[in-house]
């Protein structure tokens, strides 16, 4: 925010030595501020205050540097700052510090006259060693965090949120910023949605990065990592990443160390969630799992690295499962209009029941090329390679009861008479014969062809016959 206005906390009584009272001196500065908009400047220095100081809109916090500017709060009951309905608030190049103990928050910006709290810039400072949450935001929206660290807090690193169950915080981003042993979450995630997390780090927490409600959605972390996450029980068992019933998370390029439990746990229906490119390095001794999807969540997982077991619920596809595996949960179209079902075993020779079953074919242009049938004394037919047979037959034979067939199923046999003509055929107790058609005697001239078509019934295990054509 730009501003002609510029307040030097020292011109108004502060001393910035640690040890006098320089509350009174700031908040003097920042009501000193007009209503437009200004500067309150911090020379380098400690200034101590003895309850929280309240920021306003359009207001600049500006010190020498995170090291060497320092707010430091001397009770274990009072907040660092605080606002409320804040429009416009810049922090930069300085330091929030609690006494280390108690009931404090380090910032505490709350709403209620405005739906949200708007246009926050906090960037190159820290906020620690306060007994309870270190940044506490309610909805923010388009705002910025760069290289903010929150450390030491006793409670949540960072509490960003929206109203549960009502209005999220929207269209926030958060680059290069830091949660650094705090007793529950590093990140806290409460009904946010569409915002960015970019090279942000969480060690030493209970959980990483918490992302959580039903109103979070739309959440992405690129290139941002975990390291030597603490069980610290009651809910904060040493998870790097937990996504709890949010939508539309993803991972990318994620990465955890020294992990004790689960590096990232999808859970409480959460949906929608993509991991890509996760690595996973050296989980302690009491790691459980890499990824877990619990049942009832959606995800999709590609090219993981991981050392933990994978475990893996409701919906979830993976792309290259480590043993370079594709895994398909609930269905698959193939580039040639092929429908298939099932999951794909990663082993190098899966059986039979490992591998995806073809439903159904059908092209945009042209049917496919009937299957040719082998003839034998019974025909065998197997559903799954198409709906369309032929078979010429040599002999009298009878028609087999068809393997793999879907629930639904049109199959039409193409029953070619062979040179000599007068083939008979039987069907197998598989095939079923209404009042309309009650037989299917074939043609007896010799190279003519009928065609006989049933329906598959999966309740009865029967296939209905629902036509036959002679004499073609």
């Amino acid at each position: 925010m730009a501003s002609t206005y510029w307040f030097n906390v020292v011109d108004y009584g502060a001393t910035g030595d640690g040890v006098t009272d320089d509350t009174t001196s700031i908040q003097n500065t920042i009501n000193a501020v007009p209503s437009s908009g200004g500067t309150v400047v911090f020379p380098a220095g400690t200034y101590k205050t003895s309850s929280a100081l309240t920021a306003r809109s359009n207001l600049i916090l500006e010190g020498v540097s995170d090291g060497s500017s320092v707010i430091a709060q001397s009770s274990t009951t009072a907040h660092g700052l605080t606002g409320s309905d804040i429009t416009r608030l810049t922090i930069q190049d300085l330091t929030v510090q609690g006494p280390g103990s108690g009931t404090g928050k380090g910032i505490l910006l709350t709403r209620s006259a405005n739906p949200a709290t708007v246009s926050l810039a906090f960037a190159r400072m820290t906020v620690k060693q306060f007994g309870d949450t270190g940044i506490d935001l309610s909805n923010p929206i388009v705002s910025t965090f760069d290289g903010v660290t929150s450390a030491n807090n006793g409670n949540h690193g960072w509490n960003i949120h929206g109203v549960s169950g009502g209005a999220a915080g929207t269209s926030c981003s958060f680059a290069s910023c830091y949660a650094d042993t705090v007793t529950n979450a590093g990140f806290y995630v409460d009904t946010m949605a569409y915002c960015s997390f970019v090279g942000c780090a969480a060690d030493h927490c209970g959980i990483g990065y918490d992302v959580t409600g039903v109103g979070s959605q739309g959440i992405s972390f690129t290139g941002c990592g975990a390291e030597s996450a603490v069980n610290r029980g009651t809910g904060y068992n040493g998870y790097s990443w937990k996504i709890n019933g949010a939508i539309g998370v993803g991972l990318y390029n994620s990465f955890t160390y020294n992990n004790p439990n689960v590096s990232i746990w999808v859970t409480g229906a959460a949906r929608a969630v993509s991991i890509l490119g996760f690595a996973e390095n050296t989980p302690t001794g009491t790691a459980v799992n890499s990824v877990k999807v619990d049942t009832g969540c959606s995800a999709t997982l590609g090219d993981v690295s991981n050392v933990a077991p994978l475990s893996l619920a409701g919906y979830t596809n993976i792309i290259n499962d480590t043993a370079g595996g594709t895994v398909a949960s609930g269905f698959v179209y193939g580039s040639d209009s092929a429908y298939y079902e099932g999951n794909v075993s990663s082993a190098t020779a899966p059986t039979l029941a490992a591998h995806l079953t073809r439903k159904d074919y059908v092209d945009a242009k042209v049917n496919p090329a009937p299957v040719t049938l082998t003839d034998a004394p019974t025909i065998a037919t197997n559903a799954a390679l198409g709906n369309l047979f032929l078979v010429t037959l040599s002999g009298n034979r009878t028609l087999g009861t068809p393997t793999n067939p879907t629930n639904g199923q049109r199959i039409t046999w193409e029953l070619i008479q062979d040179a000599t003509g007068s083939r008979t055929l039987t069907l197998s107790s598989a095939f079923g014969l209404g009042t309309t058609i009650s037989s299917t005697t074939l043609t007896t001239t010799p190279n003519k062809r009928d065609f006989l078509t049933a329906v598959y019934n999966a309740t009865s295990a029967k296939w209905y016959v629902i036509a036959f054509v002679k004499g073609y």
